[in-house]
């Protein structure tokens, strides 16, 4: 029997090591920033209502769930600005970490019924941020880089379970793995260096990019350096899962910042970017308490 067990104590020794939590208090901080401030802007280009109000009563929400809670709850009407409001709420108590882990479990699904009330506007990166959160909510990121500790003067040298950082960047490894594969099944030409090349089109799309198609036509070198390297970037995935994350970061960090130049994807790239203090954990100077020591 103990032989059968030693698989399963091995796994559970190694999802329970100990781990410095600051890389997971910073996304603690950053996330919630990001939801934030996205629903901020909803709010600044006066969408909140019309994105949010039942499609009988004016607006654009078209509930796709039946019986959907909120509705029941507060009234068709009403659930979309409690559910706007309560997000908002949530998101910085987050940051703060006060009240954190009720306020990660209350706004991560209040986010989701935003997401039911208007499903065109519930992209990937929300439900990416809202599945962070969750986790985050089952660790101790809390316990570091907080409203309270700071008031009190305590250090950052405290642990947790490694296997909040690990699910995550394992989540990283197949969002990053996946969207590689299916480009180069959709568009084998990624990787082609003659013709237009496919990030070229992307990147100067009028609908969505900042790039003038007319100014960049004659030069292609980059698109073509650009397109393969994204490829080569998104299907390597797998190395958030190795000690050379910070390294794969570089490209990753630079790619999103890149994407946040030439194109208009909301919150997409800070969003994704707000989850790479756990590829740069390495590279973390220790606590100043253990330097101290």
């Amino acid at each position: 029997m103990s032989a059968l067990l030693r698989p399963w104590t091995w796994f559970v020794e190694r999802c329970m090591a100990p781990v410095d939590l600051r890389p997971l208090a910073l996304l603690r901080i950053f996330v919630p920033l990001c939801i934030f401030f996205d629903l901020l802007r909803v709010a600044q280009v006066g969408l909140t209502k019309i994105l949010f109000t039942p499609y009988a009563q004016g607006g654009l929400s078209q509930v796709q769930d039946e019986g959907l809670w909120l509705d029941q709850l507060v009234g068709a009407e009403r659930a979309g600005p409690v559910a706007y409001v309560v997000t908002l709420l949530c998101m910085p108590l987050v940051s703060l970490g006060v009240a954190a882990r009720p306020a990660m479990l209350i706004g991560a699904l209040a986010y989701a019924q935003l997401g039911h009330l208007y499903p065109p506007g519930d992209r990937a990166i929300d439900r990416v941020l809202r599945m962070v959160l969750i986790i985050l909510a089952f660790s101790y990121s809390h316990k570091v880089w907080t409203w309270w500790t700071w008031r009190r003067g305590e250090g950052s040298d405290t642990t947790g379970p490694v296997w909040p950082a690990g699910l995550i960047r394992w989540a990283l490894c197949l969002i990053y793995m996946s969207a590689g594969i299916s480009k180069l099944m959709q568009q084998p030409r990624w990787l082609a260096i003659d013709g237009v090349p496919v990030l070229y089109r992307i990147v100067t799309d009028p609908l969505a990019a900042h790039l003038d198609p007319v100014a960049w036509a004659d030069t292609r070198w980059p698109f073509y350096v650009g397109g393969i390297g994204t490829i080569v970037m998104e299907v390597g995935g797998f190395m958030v899962l190795t000690r050379w994350r910070p390294w794969y970061g570089l490209f990753g960090a630079a790619m999103h910042v890149g994407i946040f130049g030439s194109m208009e994807l909301g919150m997409f790239s800070l969003g994704m970017l707000s989850l790479y203090p756990l590829l740069f954990d390495r590279w973390m100077p220790p606590p100043k308490t253990q330097q101290a020591r």
